[in-house]
């Protein structure tokens, strides 16, 4: 039964989002206001059906229901106190529902698009929903289409009892490595970033349709660019979480082909949001706004491609599916298509202002802002499937390291920092130099200053590190040494401090500059002017705050990302048996060997951490990592434990015994990395700050039956 109506259902939204963009593309176009507004109410009926599909999945999970062959195969087998979030993230843990549970997202962001314009069914927005429902259909299409991605097949007869439970003995349930909290979160907020952007393109095509090149498509969808492009920070920041703590390897990015996928996107949408302003504010920087919003949705597209066609290997991918390549690399292909088609239609009638009198202004360092994110998403997404290109290409055929990720991204990260610091203190159009040396004398002195502090850290702390891994050899050493000769690689890391210094010397400078107006003005107090600041230009303070961040951010990844220490260890099976490593002394107090209810087996090794070479070993704390091996599948999941310090992180990692019995740990200092933490919780809380609720802009103009738009 759950099977058939599941089945009905995504039939049923496929016909309905079809029919939908069907009645609102020829409605538009014969001006049948009867047949624009079927559409928009086959908006909502395909949203309808698809939630009913979502609602079906998660009953099943939440009530044990095993005749979805799905839930069998992503049941969380587990008695941890989370085990109804577990059941819940069930319904995108696995490839068939995470596919449902995106369409479901892209649906729910049409369905509110179309409840907020419904009153006016201008024919922009009519337009823009059209392309939306399009969308819907294309990835409806793939659930109904292909086996692999139908999350409503039946589960075998043989496979179940009679009173419905798994015969005994059966081999299922969720992947070990999901259970965790970081990704019950992580897979929702990325699709829900992912979804949110088919709405901005889906505008930029309707407006090269209409023929409406006004600022009014962008005030439609500035706010839910931003709200996708929070998601798909946040999405990125626990991946990064969920990495560093469960799967063992003690770092938060290994340039893996579907963290990439999340990147590129994440790049174009800076460059998405940031044109938008120009576009809003300046009446400028159109087509870069169409293209940053299609090349986004482009990307994003190319996330799911990459992981279900089987074009790159990948350890988050699914088994390649023909539909899925088929579909998604056609939604790719006419997305582009349709872009290039119309703005060549249209060329003739865009006005845009794109004047730039001087690179060194505002409008030039938005111009470049554009360049660096846009050729870094290309050139990442090119280095990502260059395994899958021809041999006579650049790279084709080989597939490509971190390290040639690390050895690009870092010099281009830290020159991106120089240029988000000194842009808001340049002029709109052309910059006085007497009064950029005016605007950057406070900024420059309190860098100075900061930089100062890190370079002590620096000399002190991390080039030691980097000396002693190269002294260690081994593959750490190989790792460093193929970044280039030390005076470069900390030639890298002495500019990306100076430039995480000034963009946090100029952007704390701005907001309090804007604290210290207020006070001065309105004789508000310093924690009400800051509220007040926040509260009526949200935007702009928000937008300080994030690149605030942002530096804070980026002075976590020089130490997180490139002076790590690491060592393997082995310690023998006798309580005292200790080892050293970079200053911390390592000793063994037991270990503890069970099962769980599953009959998983837990290896737990109990560590006294404490610092090498003080008086008596001075006690740091203790560490407790373990090895769980799975007893359905004999998969292998590691449980590190982090003594985590201002400065740095101490991780250890058991990675099991060895051929004579002694115990292997894997043990790595992570400098700063607390910091990248930090950093990238102030990034997004300034990013919400700037979504937060304002007063309504200015109406730019009344529709044909003069009610406001």
């Amino acid at each position: 039964m759950m099977s058939m109506l599941g089945n009905a259902l995504t039939v049923i939204a496929l016909v309905v989002a079809l029919a939908s963009a069907a009645c609102l593309l020829v409605g538009v176009k014969v001006r049948r206001e009867g047949l624009v507004n079927a559409g928009y109410l086959g908006t909502f009926a395909c949203l309808i059906a698809l939630t009913a599909g979502i609602v079906i999945i998660l009953v099943c999970f939440l009530t044990e229901n095993y005749t979805l062959a799905y839930v069998v195969s992503n049941f969380p087998q587990t008695s941890s106190p989370l085990k109804v979030l577990y059941q819940v993230a069930g319904v995108w843990a696995g490839r068939q529902g995470s596919l449902l549970f995106w369409t479901w997202l892209i649906a729910l962001f049409s369905g509110v698009v179309a409840w907020r314009r419904l009153r006016v069914t201008d024919d922009l927005s009519s337009v823009a929903l059209a392309v939306a429902q399009i969308v819907v259909a294309l990835f409806a299409a793939t659930l109904v289409l292909s086996d692999s991605n139908n999350p409503f097949l039946p589960t075998a007869a043989e496979y179940l009892n009679a009173d419905g439970t798994l015969v005994e003995g059966l081999s299922a349930g969720m992947n070990p490595l999901l259970l965790h909290w970081a990704m019950v979160l992580h897979p929702p907020a990325t699709f829900i970033g992912y979804a949110g952007c088919t709405i901005p393109f889906a505008y930029a095509i309707a407006s090269l349709v209409v023929g409406d090149f006004s600022a009014r498509w962008i005030e439609l969808v500035d706010r839910i660019a931003v709200f996708s492009f929070i998601f798909l920070t946040i999405g990125m920041g626990l991946g990064a979480v969920w990495a560093y703590v469960v799967l063992g390897w003690g770092g938060f990015w290994a340039w893996d082909a579907v963290e990439n996928a999340s990147l590129m996107s994440w790049l174009t949408a800076v460059a998405m949001i940031h044109s938008f302003t120009m576009y809003r504010k300046r009446g400028c920087f159109k087509r870069w706004s169409m293209f940053a919003a299609t090349i986004t949705f482009i990307f994003v597209v190319l996330g799911t491609f990459i992981t279900r066609s089987g074009l790159v290997q990948s350890v988050h991918a699914f088994a390649e599916d023909p539909v899925s390549t088929y579909f998604f690399l056609g939604i790719m292909v006419a997305a582009a298509l349709a872009f290039l088609i119309l703005l060549i239609y249209r060329h003739g009638a865009l006005d845009d202002a794109d004047e730039i009198e001087s690179l060194a202004s505002k409008s030039g360092s938005y111009y470049l802002t554009n360049l660096v994110c846009i050729v870094g998403a290309v050139l990442v997404a090119y280095l990502t499937v260059s395994s899958a290109l021809p041999t006579w290409m650049p790279l084709g055929g080989q597939a490509v390291s971190a390290g040639v990720y690390n050895a690009v991204a870092r010099p281009a990260t830290a020159l991106f920092g120089l240029l988000m610091a000194v842009c808001p203190l340049l002029g709109w159009r052309k910059t006085e130099g007497e009064a950029f040396a005016r605007n950057f004398r406070v900024p420059a002195i309190l860098g100075a200053m900061m930089f100062a502090a890190l370079m002590v850290f620096f000399v002190l702390r991390l080039v030691p590190d980097y000396e002693g891994v190269m002294a260690a050899g081994g593959d750490a050493a190989a790792a460093l040494a193929e970044q280039g000769p030390s005076w470069y690689y900390f030639g890298v890391a002495v500019v990306s401090f100076l430039a995480a210094s000034l963009l946090l010397a100029t952007s704390a400078y701005l907001l309090a500059r804007g604290v210290r107006g207020r006070m001065k003005n309105r004789g508000e107090n310093p924690l009400v002017a800051a509220f007040n600041l926040f509260r009526h230009s949200p935007a702009q303070a928000g937008g300080y705050l994030t690149h605030l961040g942002c530096a804070v951010v980026l002075v976590g990844l020089v130490g997180s990302g490139m002076f790590v220490h690491e060592e393997t260890v082995s310690l023998t099976n006798e309580a005292g048996s200790s080892a050293q490593v970079a200053g911390y002394s390592i000793t063994f107090a037991g270990a503890e060997d069970t099962f769980d209810e599953q009959d998983d087996r837990i290896m737990t090794v109990d560590l006294e951490i404490a610092r090498a070479g003080s008086s008596d070993d001075e006690w740091l704390g203790a560490l407790s990592p373990s090895v769980e091996v799975s007893a359905s599948t004999q998969q292998q999941t590691l449980h590190a434990s982090v003594l985590s310090f201002p400065s740095e992180d101490l991780f250890v990692a058991f990675q099991g015994l060895n051929a004579d019995g002694s115990l292997s740990l894997s043990v790595k200092i992570n400098p700063l990395i607390s910091v990248l933490w930090v950093g990238g919780v102030i990034t997004v809380v300034g990013i919400v700050l700037a979504f937060a609720p304002r007063r309504a802009t200015p109406l730019l103009a009344a529709d044909a039956r003069g009610e406001v738009r």
